[in-house]
C-alpha cells in the first residue's frame, strides 16, 4: 500500500513539474467529427485548465446502413430458410472529460457518462409464408403454423465511462486527430421475446429466463472512436 501511495504522489508531482514547464498552453474549443463502435457523430470541446478538456458528442447508429435485411439462414440439410431482420438502433449523448497528465498532451485519461437509448431487436419469420415448411429434413408443418419471434435486448440508459486515449481534444495546429478506447458500463442485460405459433412452445418463459442469467455478465460494452478535430479560435 505504501508503495502504490509513494507511485501516486511521484505521479502527480511530476505532472506538476511538466505542466509549470508548459509555457505555451492550448487554449479555445474545436468540434469533431467521429465514427467508431457507435455510429457516426459529432462533438464539441472546451477547455478548463491546461491538460483537462470536457466534450459533448452525439452518436447515431443504425445496423441498416450497413446489413440490408432481410439475413436468410437455412436451417439445415434439406429444411426450409428463416429471414432474420436485425434492427439495432443506439443514440448517445455524451459528456466526457479527458486528463493529459503529461506535457506534450497526447496520451489522455478520459472519463464520463452517456445518456441515450441502444437497444437490439431481432424479427424472426418463415421465408415462405403458405405451404409447407420443413423445420428439418423428416419434419413438416404448416408455415403458418411456424409462429414469428421478435428478441429485444435491452440496457440501462445512463452509462458511466471509463477509457484512454491519443491525441487532443482540442488540437495544437488547426486540424488533429483523436483515438479513444474505453468501456461502457450499460448495466446487465434484459431480454424480452415476443413470439408466436410453434416458437411459443419451443421457447419459454424458463428459457428466456436462463438465457439472461448466461448473459448477465456482459454489462460492459467497448467502445472504440477516431475523431477527426478542428480547433477554433486561437
Amino acid at each position: 500500500m505504501k508503495k502504490v501511495s509513494s507511485l501516486l504522489v511521484s505521479i502527480m508531482l511530476s505532472s506538476g513539474v511538466l505542466y509549470a514547464q508548459d509555457t505555451k498552453p492550448y487554449v479555445g474549443n474545436a468540434i469533431s467529427i467521429q465514427a467508431g463502435t457507435y455510429g457516426f457523430g459529432l462533438g464539441v470541446a472546451h477547455q478548463l485548465k491546461s491538460g483537462l478538456n470536457v466534450r459533448l458528442t452525439a452518436d447515431y447508429l443504425n445496423v441498416k446502413t450497413f446489413v440490408k435485411p432481410p439475413i436468410k439462414v437455412n436451417l439445415g440439410d434439406g429444411a426450409s430458410d428463416l429471414n432474420i431482420n436485425p434492427d439495432v438502433t443506439s443514440l448517445l449523448f455524451s459528456a466526457k472529460f479527458d486528463w493529459h497528465p503529461f506535457r506534450q498532451k497526447i496520451f489522455k485519461l478520459v472519463a464520463g457518462a452517456s445518456y441515450g437509448s441502444g437497444d437490439f431487436l431481432v424479427d424472426v419469420e418463415p421465408t415462405q409464408k403458405t405451404g409447407r415448411f420443413k423445420l428439418t429434413k423428416d419434419v413438416e408443418l404448416d408455415a403458418e403454423e411456424f409462429g414469428t419471434a421478435k428478441l429485444i435486448v435491452t440496457g440501462n440508459n445512463i452509462r458511466p465511462y471509463l477509457g484512454l486515449g491519443f491525441g487532443r481534444a482540442i488540437p495544437k495546429k488547426r486540424l488533429g486527430f483523436g483515438v479513444d478506447l474505453g468501456v461502457y458500463y450499460s448495466g446487465s442485460p434484459k431480454l424480452a421475446v415476443a413470439r408466436t405459433g410453434l416458437i411459443e412452445s419451443i421457447l419459454t418463459d424458463q428459457n428466456i429466463a436462463d438465457i439472461e442469467r448466461n448473459v448477465k455478465g456482459y454489462a460492459f460494452m467497448p467502445n472504440l472512436t477516431f475523431s477527426l478535430t478542428y480547433k477554433i479560435g486561437q
